[in-house]
């Protein structure tokens, strides 16, 4: 558990089965026999075993499996309020004592663990409420697609969140306020890696079977390199049908 400057960091990935354009997306065979969920607590676990981990999903019946892929990787495993996620990690951070969660979406195949350790070295104040990577416009990268990076927020400012709105859209996405209202936290927004800083045609997170398809073979293509963004781009570009599937969701799920 890291301790510096009064923080208290852990890792929180959100997990549930329950997608509505590709139900168990997280736990279908993405590669090796491994699901997508199987191979970011690996990743997790090599990376940051110094810290808590905690897979956090909700208490509908259907998410009970998620316990044993907890058991098998030696994890946390935290059950919350299915619709009100911002509940759900504000309980995960009282609940283990956080002053900040690392938090990572379980749909999220090429998450860079290189930018995460990246951020955990930036977090250097307790005082910082929300910690991520921008694009060329500026927009935090969880508003984008490029689904290789995660974001870090202070327990106070979800509390704070809470207190300020009961608005849907807020509890289901967990930082939109915060990021979205300046005024009221204290944002540190870094730029992105240089490979995929002005890179809107790249699509690496997912969300129906295209997707994933689309991402199991790119995955299997480039798995020993997956961590070297420059030789990811750069395959992507040359295997024009990747990249033509990625504009194709792009335009069909907004951020």
């Amino acid at each position: 558990m890291i301790k510096k400057d009064k923080i208290t960091l852990g890792v929180v990935i959100q997990a549930r089965t329950g997608s509505s354009r590709l139900p168990n997306k997280i736990l279908k065979n993405f590669y090796n026999n491994e699901s997508i969920l199987d191979i970011l607590l690996e990743n997790i676990k090599s990376k940051f075993s110094h810290l808590p981990i905690i897979l956090a999903t909700s208490t509908n019946e259907k998410d009970n499996i998620l316990s044993e892929v907890a058991a098998k990787w030696g994890v946390h495993f935290y059950r919350g309020s299915e619709e009100n996620v911002l509940k759900r990690f504000i309980d995960v951070g009282e609940n283990y004592g956080l002053t900040h969660l690392v938090r990572i979406c379980s749909d999220n195949p090429f998450l860079n663990m290189d930018s995460i350790a990246k951020l955990i070295e930036e977090l250097t104040s307790s005082n910082i409420d929300y910690l991520s990577y921008s694009n060329h416009l500026g927009i935090p990268v969880i508003k984008t697609h490029i689904g290789l990076f995660t974001e870090i927020v202070s327990l106070k400012a979800l509390l704070e969140t809470n207190k300020r709105q009961n608005e849907l859209i807020y509890q289901e996405h967990v930082t939109n306020f915060i990021y979205s209202n300046p005024q009221y936290f204290n944002i540190n927004l870094l730029k992105s890696p240089v490979e995929v800083h002005f890179r809107d045609d790249i699509r690496l997170t997912l969300d129906d079977e295209d997707d994933f398809e689309n991402l199991a073979s790119l995955y299997k293509s480039i798995k020993s390199e997956k961590e070297n963004l420059g030789y990811l781009v750069d395959y992507i570009d040359l295997n024009k049908d990747y990249k033509i599937k990625m504009i194709n969701n792009i335009k069909k799920y907004s951020k």
